[in-house]
């Protein structure tokens, strides 16, 4: 069913009351070793130090369960809880102010430095900021970005079956890969068609990455239409905004409020400044396109209640729900330690892979592929299983 069909909503989240609550799904993910992308875990061993970070936003009951958790599994734990960035709750503050900004301080990584595990809770997207004292794919000490409120530890998205998982990547992507024209389009006004060409989709590597599958750029750069959106995924949200686009490049800002503002203003004041991973000078590229698989995720209603780090994490999960495109226009580097990116969501798209239509307004079609729900079928209800557990409101995006 399309979700233009579907009314919005959001599946009854429990009121988290004292850390017993979530002691045993934070024992699991603390033992348990990744298997895939979005599969959180420590994998911690009796003996190893894992070192803390988390700032004066984050819930208690979550840092006070979680350290319950590492001694339960004989770990041992240093905590560090920073000031942060106290009171921020505008969206593009937090975007821009703590995103793509290494803030910590120096010592701070230096313990990181001399742990087995690190834990980041204070909001940092490691991936997307420059110059990081600890490479991200460290293996030591190993690094865990946790971004998972307290309510989603007791969703479904946190145990979802990993060969259902693996089955929905799969045939996703053998629905798309190796498309020769593309098309994304919305309710809101997104409308973009492009075509690709084999050497656009090497190296698969590259694209194909579990629970977060990117959908590649034409190397040509002949990207036109329009984007609109009204979600910063690692923010809130935000007015529709327009992108209009011509060979990449976002060359109009429509709308958007104060954020349109902030864009048209950056995109000035970069317009010489470099990034390796983009085509040319400027921070008007369009520099990610990608959606998730996972049926079961979902932003937590506790957002409009807290600040800074912690109304990251109840708003960003949103973004790992299948159907939603996840994208971003950036970068350029303010500082050595500060790179400007906004990441944004598309909620409720249509991709058309040739003739084969991946996601229909917001529904990955492969939740409803006969393999897919063969498999879901040795868990239990396949209907229930691959319900979308949250449809957005298109207005308000929650």
């Amino acid at each position: 069913m399309m979700q233009s069909e579907m009314k919005p909503r959001m599946t009854q989240v429990k009121e988290i009351r004292s850390p017993e609550d979530i002691l045993p799904a934070l024992s699991n993910i603390v033992k348990r070793v990744p298997q895939r992308g979005f599969n959180e875990g420590l994998g911690l061993k009796a003996g190893e130090r894992v070192y803390m970070v988390t700032d004066n936003s984050i819930d208690p009951i979550l840092t006070e369960a979680l350290v319950e958790a590492i001694r339960e599994a004989r770990g041992v734990v240093d905590r560090v809880d920073l000031e942060g960035y106290h009171d921020l709750t505008d969206p593009i503050d937090i975007v821009d102010t703590i995103g793509g900004h290494n803030w910590f301080p120096d010592w701070v990584w230096e313990g990181a430095k001399q742990a087995d595990v690190f834990l980041r809770m204070a909001f940092m997207k490691f991936p997307h900021v420059p110059n990081l004292p600890i490479p991200m794919r460290s293996r030591s000490p190993r690094i865990l970005e946790w971004e998972i409120p307290p309510d989603i530890l007791l969703s479904s998205c946190m145990t979802f079956p990993l060969d259902v998982w693996d089955a929905i990547d799969r045939k996703t992507w053998e629905t798309y890969q190796g498309a020769r024209r593309v098309e994304i389009t919305d309710n809101d006004g997104t409308n973009l068609t492009f075509d690709l060409t084999e050497k656009d989709w090497e190296p698969e590597a590259d694209i194909f990455k579990p629970g977060h599958l990117f959908i590649p750029f034409p190397q040509d750069c002949k990207l036109h239409g329009v984007i609109a959106f009204r979600s910063l995924t690692f923010g809130g949200p935000i007015p529709l905004t327009k992108l209009h686009i011509e060979d990449r490049r976002v060359v109009e800002v429509e709308g958007g409020g104060t954020f349109g503002d902030r864009l048209r203003e950056s995109f000035k004041q970069y317009q010489n400044a470099t990034y390796e991973k983009l085509p040319g000078p400027g921070c008007n590229w369009v520099s990610t396109f990608a959606f998730c698989t996972n049926p079961k995720y979902r932003r937590s209603p506790i957002y409009p209640q807290v600040q800074s780090s912690a109304r990251v994490h109840a708003w960003c999960l949103g973004h790992r729900r299948s159907g939603i495109i996840h994208a971003s226009v950036g970068s350029a580097l303010e500082t050595p330690k500060h790179k400007l990116i906004r990441h944004f969501e598309l909620m409720s798209p249509t991709i058309v892979a040739d003739d084969k239509v991946v996601i229909r307004e917001g529904h990955l079609t492969s939740l409803d592929d006969p393999e897919v729900r063969r498999i879901a079928q040795k868990h239990g209800d396949p209907d229930e299983i691959l319900l979308e557990d949250w449809i957005p409101n298109p207005e308000t995006a929650i």
